[in-house]
């Protein structure tokens, strides 16, 4: 029997709601709100927080997917950024060991690029001195042989050798949902799939007006202080606490996958691309190769999705940098895209757009915008050491828990890097177990132990993941639909798109069955989720 307890249900978290108020609110959950409802409640703060999607269903799930100091940020100067980042890298790997692992990235140098061999040096020098304390081991630099060994088809006509260092990668919504998971257990009250349609400001502090969006029930309550965490949508957010002034100018970051066999790499590759000099990824997966990313001006009104022109200028950079390769559409797997909450700023070059945060009190109303994925904690920390004070708590250390507290379904230990990231790339046979190291971590165990006992738990949906993984996400991730199942829970959705479209409807009656959906329901959940992964694909149909 698996050890770890269930997550209060939703009825027990609405009924915590009403006999315990929260001191703090916080409106939105994204890595950001959940960080902060995680510091919080291990401050001793009574914390609730709300989301209108499932936890990181926004830019928190659709990231590059690193835990990284930011090795490019140095060109602009941005040395207390890095310095930040690398040291809550640090801080990522022990405490949530296996959610976050090492990754090794090199970096390819041709003649004539913008860095050549002198300014790696110069920049990974940089890099590793201001990672200090050194987690991982030290760069380094290496001839045309062991770079063309590591990025197998790679163009090696005028290849000068590259370098090498070791960095971060996380699946980005797992991350976010062991943060809130953590922050559960830690007594915070969390509510997904819950819209906050109303925040007037007063004397004595907040009243929220909140709406199930499953059930179109209503309430609201009365909090001493409210913190909007809204990411690209910060600005909508405030609108509805009737405050205006511009805070963010969001950009959007796109990235396909490739069958691994079609694009392999031994561990990551940070490249300038081809196609414009901007730097760009490749990232190993399972099965899968990414490649990321693009960063253009976005509406946070408009529709999230990759275009036809930007999947062909990922794809026109990994063949620039892969000539064997020859990538064509018919090679792209899915894509995702999501919107960074960039602060806003006159400059007109998207990626030169600083990625610190921000922070701003109207009265009881706190807003919070910027930052990156790696420096969460560290954000979280500032917000939760200035609002214990504001409110009055002894624990108004800038040093939080969260500094030395495991997160749920963390490693004992440090990992080292994972074997999917290496040449030979995993065979299907061995698909299942490395896809379950990198989604549960320390968990694994437990949740094979579970398919076991529930009815049909091992029948396979793809070569990763099994039927029994939908009942233990509805008890222990908080899974309310199945696109939480197929984008965040796991990746089933991402997948080939007609063997992603007959798993995922395996997924819907799994959780029509579970969660006792009528007919309305299970109507509204299927169009949901075909939605969702149209959406994957969507791109194919622009001009």
């Amino acid at each position: 029997m698996t050890s770890l307890r269930p997550l209060p249900d939703r009825n027990a978290r609405l009924a915590a709601l009403e006999e315990r108020p929260p001191r703090v609110a916080i409106v939105g959950g994204g890595i950001t709100g959940v960080g902060l409802a995680h510091d919080l409640a291990l401050r001793g703060i009574e914390v609730a927080i709300f989301e209108r999607g499932d936890w990181a269903s926004a830019t928190s799930s659709a990231s590059s997917r690193l835990i990284h100091g930011g090795l490019r940020y140095l060109e602009q100067f941005e040395f207390a950024l890095v310095r930040d980042s690398c040291l809550e890298r640090g801080l990522l790997l022990s405490n949530a060991a296996g959610i976050v692992w090492p990754e090794r990235f090199t970096f390819p140098v041709h003649a004539g690029d913008r860095v050549g061999r002198a300014k790696l040096l110069a920049g990974l020098s940089l890099y590793t001195l201001v990672s200090f304390p050194r987690v991982l081991g030290l760069p380094a630099l290496h001839g045309r042989a062991t770079v063309a060994r590591r990025i197998p088809g790679s163009d090696t006509n005028g290849l000068r050798g590259g370098g090498s260092y070791l960095d971060g990668a996380t699946d980005d919504s797992r991350l976010a949902l062991a943060v809130v998971a953590s922050a559960i257990e830690a007594g915070a009250t969390a509510l997904s799939r819950t819209e906050v349609v109303g925040i007037e400001d007063g004397v004595s502090g907040v009243e929220l007006r909140w709406r199930d969006l499953l059930d179109g029930n209503e309430g609201r309550l009365h909090a001493d202080a409210v913190v909007l965490a809204g990411g690209p949508f910060t600005e909508s957010l405030r609108s509805t606490a009737k405050l205006d002034g511009r805070w963010v100018s969001p950009t959007r970051g796109t990235h396909v996958l490739v069958p691994r066999e079609r694009l392999p790499t031994d561990g990551a590759v940070i490249f300038p691309s081809p196609v414009d000099g901007r730097i760009m990824f490749l990232i190993p997966w399972p099965r899968y190769t990414v490649i990321g990313t693009t960063d253009l001006d976005a509406d946070p009104g408009a529709e999230v999705r990759a275009t036809r022109a930007e999947v062909h200028y990922l794809l026109d950079s990994a063949n620039g940098l892969v000539p064997d390769a020859a990538l064509s559409d018919d090679d792209v797997v899915g894509s995702w895209a999501g919107l960074r909450p960039l602060l806003a700023a006159d400059d007109e070059n998207p990626s030169a757009r600083t990625r610190e945060e921000r922070v701003a009190r109207d009265g009881h109303i706190y807003t919070i915008a910027g930052g990156k994925l790696t420096g969460y904690r560290s954000m979280a920390e500032k917000l939760g050491a200035r609002l214990a004070r504001d409110l009055g708590y002894g624990n108004a250390s800038k040093h939080s828990p969260t500094r030395t507290t495991k997160l749920r379904g963390a490693l004992p230990r440090p990992v080292a890097r994972p074997a999917w990231s290496a040449l030979p790339a995993p065979s299907e046979l061995q698909a299942h177990d490395v896809a379950w190291q990198r989604r549960y971590a320390g968990l694994a165990s437990e949740v094979a132990e579970f398919c076991g006992r529930v009815e049909q738990g091992r029948r396979a949906l793809d070569a990763e993941t099994l039927l029994g993984e939908v009942d233990w996400a509805v008890s222990y991730e908080d899974c309310l639909t199945a696109e939480d199942f197929c984008f965040r829970r796991t990746d089933l959705g991402l997948g080939p798109r007609a063997g992603a479209e007959a798993a995922a409807a395996s997924v819907l009656e799994r959780l029509a069955a579970t969660l006792a959906w009528n007919g309305e329901q299970r109507t509204r959940e299927r169009e949901r989720l075909e939605a969702a992964l149209a959406r994957c694909h969507a791109w194919r149909r622009d001009p």
